[in-house]
């Protein structure tokens, strides 16, 4: 939390309950808009109710939109009429979002109490699919016509700009609509005034379509740097803009949801203290069941050795070191690759390429990772711990594992995220866990039958 919203909360609701709300406001108008939707949830739902009563108009419905999907509900609740308000003061995109996550009745509530302009761009950008571009754009922009001066363009642009999102870029549409430019705002500023719009452009833009994933937006975004980037539909009409504060949550929860999953479990909806016992015990102890029962393979293949471990006791001490080798080298392996896949940077077209370059990195790694752990086994040869039946031989067996380890290792962690990609699955599901409870049964395998070929 921030300090000094740590420092104002138990003043602001100590201002709440006495109603001393001429100081409250004084209060709050210390803190920025984030700061304050921040103070706000650490107070029960009637207490922020008042203290968010006392806001700023302007300022209401952005800090709405920084609360949690609860908080925002729970506000709702207690404003009454007047939350209605708020909601329809968000931003079309915000507010589209805010209704998508609330429980139908309440959804169906705001909608029906909506103005019918607001209610129909509210519906607009539901109709579009979940995760595509659609959903997120804003129709609140700044267009003009090729033919415009620029003095016309900047006369429209203080009448209209105001309710824009941005306006940092203009966009130029036909007598259809359709987008034919964008234009930095600068351009048209620092033109004489009789510079006719057409004669600024360059003919050359970056449009997303409604339809697109949001995950090539936030690609688009930073492949192109850009602040905004207009929507449009499959005829080239412009139907909104994406700006670059939308794309930066997507690309937050993106990364929330690839970190879990690379964790071993499902992403998790809401945060982390909202989420309840039990769905977190669902969300976590799914993958767990599976990699137990995938984890249990192991001892089928201790069983099938069983024989050859008793005549040489002395493998068992070093079979830690051999799968953690295995496991590690692995994980590495796919969460550079998944890292790859989610930026563009390859393809499953590619994985040939993947997998030559990671056999020469694994040979790399295999002989130093098996000089190293031939040489602990000899190092431990000299302490009291293990017997003198480590010898040169055990030595030799654990230094070729794990050179075999290592080679698979990196072969299984490359291929299998590549293998989802092409398949249509999210790459991110091949987990750190995963890969290293595959990692532990099949690196056991190698060693074992190593084991066999050089001692037994």
């Amino acid at each position: 939390m921030n300090p000094t919203v740590e420092l104002l909360t138990p003043e602001v609701l100590e201002l709440v309950r006495e109603r001393r709300l001429g100081e409250l406001r004084a209060a709050l108008r210390q803190l920025d808009r984030a700061d304050v939707a921040e103070l706000l949830s650490t107070l029960d739902a009637t207490d922020a109710a008042v203290a968010f009563r006392f806001l700023p108009r302007a300022e209401a419905a952005d800090v709405f939109s920084y609360l949690e999907t609860d908080a925002q509900e729970a506000l709702i609740h207690e404003l009454g009429a007047e939350g209605v308000r708020v909601v329809e003061a968000m931003d079309p995109d915000d507010r589209a979002a805010l209704l998508e996550e609330l429980p139908s009745s309440v959804t169906l509530r705001l909608l029906g109490a909506m103005s019918p302009a607001n209610r129909r761009e509210t519906q607009e950008i539901l109709n579009y699919a979940e995760e595509s571009v659609g959903r997120l754009l804003t129709p609140d922009y700044v267009r003009v016509r090729p033919d415009w001066t620029a003095e016309r363009a900047l006369n429209h642009i203080r009448h209209w700009g105001r309710d824009a999102e941005t306006v940092n870029w203009v966009y130029v549409i036909d007598s259809a609509g359709r987008l034919v430019d964008d234009i930095r705002l600068r351009s048209i500023l620092l033109a004489e005034p009789e510079t006719t719009i057409e004669s600024l452009m360059d003919d050359r833009f970056v449009a997303l379509h409604a339809s697109d994933d949001q995950e090539q937006a936030v690609r688009d975004f930073a492949k192109y740097d850009r602040t905004a980037l207009p929507v449009v539909d499959d005829d080239g009409v412009l139907l909104g803009i994406l700006t670059f504060d939308d794309v930066a949550d997507v690309a937050a929860e993106e990364a929330e949801e690839d970190f879990q999953k690379l964790a071993g479990m499902e992403r998790l909806e809401k945060s982390y203290m909202a989420t309840r016992g039990w769905e977190m015990v669902r969300k976590r102890g799914s993958v767990l069941l599976i990699l137990l029962a995938a984890q249990s393979l192991t001892i089928g293949v201790l069983g099938a050795f069983e024989e050859k471990l008793a005549a040489a006791e002395i493998l068992i001490l070093f079979i830690p070191l051999i799968v953690a080798s295995g496991g590690n080298t692995g994980t590495q392996t796919a969460s550079l690759l998944i890292r790859a896949l989610a930026l563009g940077e390859l393809t499953p077209g590619d994985w040939w390429r993947v997998v030559r370059k990671e056999w020469i990195t694994g040979v790399a790694l295999g002989i130093g990772l098996g000089i190293v752990g031939a040489g602990s086994v000899l190092l431990w040869e000299l302490t009291p711990t293990v017997s003198d039946a480590a010898n040169v031989w055990v030595a030799l067996t654990v230094g070729l594992s794990v050179l075999g380890i290592a080679l698979w290792a990196v072969t299984l962690g490359s291929v299998l995220p590549l293998l989802l990609q092409r398949m249509g699955w999210d790459p991110a599901s091949v987990s750190s866990p995963l890969v290293a409870t595959m990692m532990d049964v099949s690196g056991l395998v190698i060693y074992l039958v190593v084991a066999t070929v050089v001692l037994l």
